[in-house]
Formats: structure tokens, sequence, C-alpha cells
């Protein structure tokens, strides 16, 4: 018996080892572990299928020092041999820092080789560095549809900067994928908190802290660039952010923006959450699941931020003070039907110019109908205030909708920001336009505040993100190199024909770098933007508009596809869009008042609508 209990054990380990995936049962479990500041982290390989080729991301501190990392393993499984020769668990291993492509070898205890690959060393620059761990990565991850957002981890963070100095060591209460369009990207947004408020890279000490992913964006500054305006524009709280690399259970996740979070708390938005209202613009199938949702009498789309559950009563006193805000933002003289007040005595003008000037110095494509806050007292006559910018990677250039990738026009004060037929409107933001009152702060804030702060960020402000960013995006590039081009909004005209991976033989990682395209598409918008509004606010100049409308069947009608052109009078109109599409021909565009063909040098003398007439090949 005891022999044949043997012979069994035996065989079992046969069969167990002819079965071992030893990929997975040698660089799976594989850590490499960094020692700094007499604190370990470790770090664990990305390999990219698509090349078959391993990386292991070092922190910034590393660019300046010896790279010499302890590996750790289960060698009594297999063996890892570097270059030829065989390193065990514990042994030290150094790399030259020359990204030398190494070759990496997994062998069993027979010595039979189950996986040759390679690896390669790559180091970052400038940044600090935040390693969290939990317990499940695999479940954080997994994104069906929105409901994984709701999936919460515990865990610990660690926050070393660029020079391996130790910052913190917190435990976190909560870490959860956040986002909407975004989450459901490889390449994840984060929220944590920790169990009690601490201060962040410089930022004021506070519980909840947001990671933004600026996967849409392959500038990756846009976010930064529209909240240091926001910040040295406005008094009131606008949320700082800070590039960080984030690191996941040890594994390179890539260049993040972490910054602080909209919220009423303290060195956030500081008022009595029990005394107080605090709404967001939202869109309609998002709004649809949330029990706060208000829909005003003209369809603008509210939810309510509340830590109570909120009464019925609640949501409608609520909604009864945002459709008399709305009757007083849509009469002609501003004061509301429903209480006789003027616009002034119900919103505060000054917040809300500032709000409106960010939307239109930014070009988003979501103005007006989503990540808009707002706030105020529960006190019957209190005014509402815009609250935080929020949301900015859909901006300057990078838009799902045409129009506001033209610069060289005033696309706040338009309300169809999306098809007619479609619930998510620019209401609100455009209606304000049309008060003298609300014009006048506007351009009195661009002339004495936002238009300095505006070209310091251009002349100077994206010179030193980028200085200081640019190593990690070329890393974080390659990490999601096979994903990146889908995930943005507008490809920039020098990258239509980026080449795919598999067309990329024998070219480093040096080829996935788009940052200097991306980076001229927000320069140039900035620039036009900043002469354009110059020439209207400053200089006066007498502009007509001249709306070109496009409803070609084979152009994405879900988004409205219709431009304004701001023309000065008497002057020539230009850049009219020339679509191709081998089963329509252009006949041209036609002023819709008079039928006359309107082309490229068409001298403008008055405001005018133009449409695009297309004919599919098979009707001519």
């Amino acid at each position: 018996m005891i022999i044949l209990s043997s012979i069994i054990i035996i065989f079992s380990c046969v069969i167990s080892i002819k079965e071992t995936d030893y990929e997975e049962a040698v660089i799976g479990r594989l850590t490499i572990e960094c020692m700094t500041d007499d604190k370990a982290i470790r770090l664990v390989l990305w390999k990219d299928e698509s090349e078959d080729r391993f990386y292991l991301f070092l922190p910034s501190w590393y660019a300046k020092k010896d790279k010499s990392m302890t590996f750790r393993y289960e060698d009594w499984i297999g063996v890892l041999r570097l270059d030829g020769e065989t390193v065990r668990n514990r042994d030290v291993w150094t790399d030259d820092g020359n990204e030398e492509i190494h070759t990496l070898e997994v062998y069993d205890r027979k010595g039979v080789c189950h996986l040759e690959s390679t690896l390669q060393v790559l180091t970052s620059e400038n940044l600090p560095a935040l390693f969290v761990t939990v317990e499940d990565r695999k479940d954080l991850l997994k994104f069906e549809k929105f409901d994984n957002k709701k999936y919460i981890e515990a865990g610990t963070a660690i926050m070393m900067d660029e020079q391996g100095d130790l910052l913190w060591d917190e435990r976190l209460n909560k870490f959860k994928v956040r986002g909407n369009l975004t989450a459901t990207f490889d390449k994840k947004p984060f929220t944590f908190s920790f169990f009690k408020p601490r201060e962040v890279l410089g930022m004021e000490p506070a519980l909840k802290w947001n990671l933004i992913a600026n996967a849409t964006d392959g500038s990756y500054i846009r976010n930064k660039v529209i909240r240091d305006l926001a910040y040295e524009s406005v008094e009131a709280y606008e949320p700082q952010g800070e590039y960080v690399e984030v690191y996941l259970n040890g594994e390179y996740q890539g260049l993040y923006l972490l910054t602080e979070a909209v919220e009423i708390a303290e060195n956030r938005i500081e008022i009595d959450p029990e005394n107080s209202w605090f709404i967001e613009m939202e869109l309609d199938f998002r709004a649809r699941e949330d029990t706060t949702q208000i829909i005003t009498d003209r369809g603008q789309i509210f939810i309510v931020h509340s830590e109570d559950v909120l009464t019925k009563e609640d949501l409608g006193i609520i909604e009864r003070r945002l459709n008399d805000v709305e009757s007083a933002l849509f009469a002609e003289d501003g004061i509301s039907e429903k209480s006789g007040k003027a616009l002034e005595e119900l919103i505060d003008l000054e917040s809300f110019a500032e709000a409106w000037l960010i939307e239109e110095l930014s070009g988003d494509h979501d103005i007006g109908i989503t990540s808009q806050f707002a706030y105020a007292s529960r006190e019957e006559d209190s005014l509402w205030y815009s609250g935080p910018a929020w949301d900015f990677d859909g901006i300057m250039g990078n838009v799902n909708t045409p129009m506001y990738g033209v610069p060289e026009a005033l696309t706040s004060i338009i309300w169809m920001s999306r098809p007619e037929d479609n619930n998510n409107q620019n209401r609100w933001l455009a209606a304000m336009w049309k008060h003298p009152e609300f014009r006048e702060i506007v351009i009195q804030k661009y002339c004495s505040v936002f238009r300095e702060n505006y070209k310091k960020e251009l002349d100077s402000g994206i010179e030193e993100d980028i200085r200081v960013i640019r190593r990690s995006t070329l890393l974080d590039t390659l990490r999601w190199h096979t994903e990146r081009k889908d995930w943005w909004f507008t490809v920039p005209e020098e990258l239509q024909d980026i080449k795919d991976k598999k067309d990329r033989q024998g070219e480093d990682y040096h080829c996935f770098d788009t940052l200097d395209e991306h980076v001229a598409v927000v320069r140039n918008f900035m620039s036009e933007k900043l002469a354009f509004l110059d020439k209207l606010w400053i200089e006066q100049r007498d502009f007509c508009v001249v709306e070109v409308r496009n409803p070609a069947p084979f152009l994405d009608q879900g988004y409205n596809q219709t431009l304004y052109y701001w023309v000065e009078r008497g002057t020539a109109l230009e850049h009219l869009p020339d679509y191709e599409h081998p089963d329509y021909s252009f006949r041209g565009y036609f002023d819709m008042e008079t039928g006359e063909q309107v082309e490229n040098g068409y001298v403008v003398e008055k405001d005018c609508v133009i449409e695009g007439i297309w004919i599919r090949e098979v009707d001519k």
C-alpha cells in the first residue's frame, strides 16, 4: 500500500510538471524588489503580447542611481536565466541603464526550456510614483458596462518622490474605478480615499482623491492646462492636480494626473452640507437611474449630490428653484415669470461668468450638458453659485462634436450642441449670453484676468508641463500602444496614417511617440482662440456668423455636424470642410435663404446659414 501510494504521488508530480505553465509559474509570480529610503518596493514585469517582449518600468529615482534590484520567485518550480546567466530567488541583478534588450528564458528543473523571450528595462524621469496594493486586482479592473464602478477595494498606498524619498505610506479606505466613458478603457481612471485627511503632493489635506488617466488625450496636458487656468483665475475653490506615475500591485499603469475631488469638504467646497444643495448637470442616460434626477421645464437634466437620502419634498424644492432660474434665463428682460425675480437675484453672475469663460476658452464638447456643478444655500432667497471646473479631456481640438474644434468662434452661445432630437443640449450657458449684464462681466473678466493667465499657459505653462512629463508619456504610450488610437476623440492630421504595431518590425518603443503632434493641436487651438477673442472683445471688430450644416449621410449624425464660422464682415470665408466619400458626390454648399452657391473665398456681409448637398452615386 505504501509503495502504491508513493507511485501515485510520483506519477501525479510528473503529470503536474508536464502541465505546468512555466511562464505563469515563474514570470507570473516573479517580483523585482527595489530598495529606497529603507522601503522595499516590489514591481512586476509587463508583457507586450504584440511583440512577445517583457518590460520592467522603473520609477524616476532610478534615472540617477545604480539600477540594482533583487529578483524574487519560486525557483524550485523553474529557473530564470537572463542573458544566459541563471538568476535565482533573492539574487541581485543590475541593469546597465542603456536600455539593452536582454534575453529572458525559463527552464524546468530538468533543463528543458519552456520560454524564450526578451526583457527591456526602461526608466522614467522627473515624476513621483504612487504604488497601490489591493487584494484583488483582477476583480477591480474587470468592467462590464458601468456596474463595476461600485466594486470597492481597500488596500495600501505608498508615495515616493522623484528622488526616491518616502512621502507617505498609508492604508486606503477605498480604491475603485471611476469615470464614465473612460472607465470602459483598459487604462482605468481611479478614485481613492484615506481614513483621515492628508496632504498629497503639496495639495491641501483631504480624504478623497482622483487619478485621471487622460486616456483620450494624446497630449496628456489638457486637464492640467485648464485646471491651472481656473486655479489662477478664480477666487473660489478650483481643484488642483499634479502628475504622478501609478503602479497597481507592482504593475506599471502609466502616467496619471492626481487631482483633488469636487466635493463638499474642508479645503474643497467649504459650505454646510446640511444647509446646502449641490447639483450637477448630467447626461440623460447616466441620470436616468439616479434617484435624485431633476428635469427642468425646458429639459435641462440635473442630479443632486448628497450624503443623505433626499425626500420628494427636497427634490421638489430644488426643481422649483431651478425652474425659477430657467424662467429668468429665457426671459427677454431677464425676469422670472415664476417669482418675479431678476436673473442676478437668482444666480451669482460672476461665478457663472467664470465658468462660462473656462468652457469657451477650452472648447469643451460637453459644455452645458455634464460636469457642470452649482450649489446654493437652502435659504429661500439664496443665490446659486457655479461650482468648480471639471472633466477637460474633450477640449482644445480633441472633440467628438466638430463645432468645438473651431477656435475662431463663440461656441458657448450655441444651445443645440447635439442633434435636434437629443435631450442633452447646452440650454443654460447659451441662454446666459443673451443677457447684457452677463456678457459685460464675461468680457471684463476675460480682459482683466483670464486673458493674461491663458496666455501664460500658452507661452510657458505647456512647455513646463511637457518638460516634466515627456519621458513618462513615452513609457505610457508604449504601455498602452495597442489601444491608444481608438481612445482619442480626434486623431491629429499628421497621425491619420499612423502605422499599426504589425508594421513596426525592427523599430524600438520610440516609434509610439505622438506627443508633439498632439501638443501642437493644443497650442494651435489656444493661439487661434486667443487671437479671435482679442479681435472680438478688445479690438471690437465686427463679425458675421456663418452656420454651416453638414447633413451628409456618411458623417456620424449622432453628433451635431454643424459648424459655426465667425467671419469679419466684408472678408472672405475660408476653410469650409471638404468631405470625400466613394458612394457620394458633393454638389457644394448653398445659402439656404438665397440658394446661392457658397465656396471658399465668398465675401461675407451678413449672418447666413449654408448647407452642404451630397448625392448618392447610384441616384445620379
